[in-house]
């Protein structure tokens, strides 16, 4: 209330309160993602998985091409030609690559994410791909995304230990009801890089350039909320703020980058390619590692790797050169090429 103090007592939970509530849902989440796969493996001899529709059987690969910065597009049919089977497979859900009547726990022969979805056919974006092993009858399994859930752990372990330094230390106590946020006492004026903002969005982005913490932009669908959120960004990047726009969707992330493209603004669009919309892929991390200098280095050493692997393939030494020295050196030059994104955007 203002003006005056509220006796109401806060129905903030604590920051521990917080970690020690989500943490084992976290885990029953995983849990249950794992659950149809491991039953997958007792009764896969059955058909079981196929009949769920967390497995694709009899494939064949019709396609294979180049692209997405540089994954390897693969399209799979059904040997019989006909449409796919009834499955639960959506586009960007994580998948491994296996022969058709591989044995249970063998290995695959790559892990992707499925790219495009269309009634008879399934392309999976993948990272490398064997030349062999394609020519048999295949299929398709989902897996659980174990990086999501790995995040949302090492997220919360970096919680309970405390965050002293850099902008979360001002805004974690803030969120949590320790402390109250933080407003300028003028609203801040600014020239707008969107000459069509109307009053209301005007006031909305003098009101969040102006709030040290928190500001929340609320509005029904259809009123400008991204094109507010877009403006705000602008702005807060001509004042010399680094800036980490986060949505719940990709597609929503895509909309914001590719609002902000015309303005020429320095960006990154983090994300597996496979996930991103085509008119935003060139703003992407590969698209701009691809460009970098030391990017055709390191492409022309994990060549000679690769050939030198496969010359010593019949000395039966391949085992003890795969991972180990002849991948350092690829491994050497890969963090330049980051470093030169990162060294770009801060210039």
């Amino acid at each position: 209330m203002e003006g005056g103090k509220s006796n109401r007592k806060s129905s903030a939970i604590s920051l521990q309160q917080f970690i020690s509530t989500i943490a084992p849902l976290i885990d029953l989440e995983k849990a249950h993602s794992h659950s149809l796969s491991n039953l997958c493996k007792i009764v896969a001899e059955f058909g079981y998985c196929s009949k769920k529709g967390s497995t694709i059987l009899n494939l064949k690969c019709v396609d294979a091409q180049t692209g997405l910065m540089g994954k390897t597009l693969l399209e799979f049919q059904s040997t019989k030609g006909d449409v796919l089977p009834a499955h639960k497979f959506g586009t960007h859900d994580v998948v491994v690559l296996k022969p058709n009547k591989a044995d249970l726990g063998s290995p695959a022969l790559g892990q992707g994410v499925v790219y495009r979805l269309k009634d008879s056919s399934i392309t999976v974006a993948f990272d490398d791909i064997p030349e062999e092993g394609l020519n048999s009858p295949l299929r398709l399994e989902k897996v659980a995304n174990e990086v999501t859930y790995r995040r949302m752990k090492d997220a919360l372990v970096q919680l309970s230990k405390g965050v002293h330094k850099g902008p979360a230390a001002d805004l974690i106590p803030v969120l949590f009801g320790e402390r109250p946020p933080t407003v300028s006492k003028k609203d801040v004026t600014f020239t707008p890089f969107n000459s069509n903002l109307d009053r209301s969005q005007k006031d909305s982005i003098s009101k969040a350039l102006s709030s040290k913490n928190v500001f929340l932009l609320h509005g029904p669908p259809g009123t400008g909320k991204t094109t507010t959120v877009v403006e705000i960004i602008l702005q807060e990047v001509k004042r010399g703020a680094k800036i980490l726009a986060c949505a719940a969707s990709n597609i929503a992330v895509d909309n914001i980058v590719e609002r902000l493209v015309p303005y020429r603004v320095k960006l990154v669009r983090l994300g597996h390619p496979a996930r991103l919309l085509p008119q935003v892929l060139e703003s992407a991390l590969d698209a701009q590692v691809l460009r970098g200098d030391n990017t055709g280095l390191a492409n022309d050493i994990r060549k000679e790797m690769k050939w030198i692997i496969i010359e010593c393939y019949n000395n039966s030494i391949q085992s003890h050169l795969f991972g180990k020295h002849f991948t350092y050196q690829g491994l050497i030059y890969e963090p330049y090429v980051l470093r030169d994104v990162i060294l770009e955007l801060n210039s």
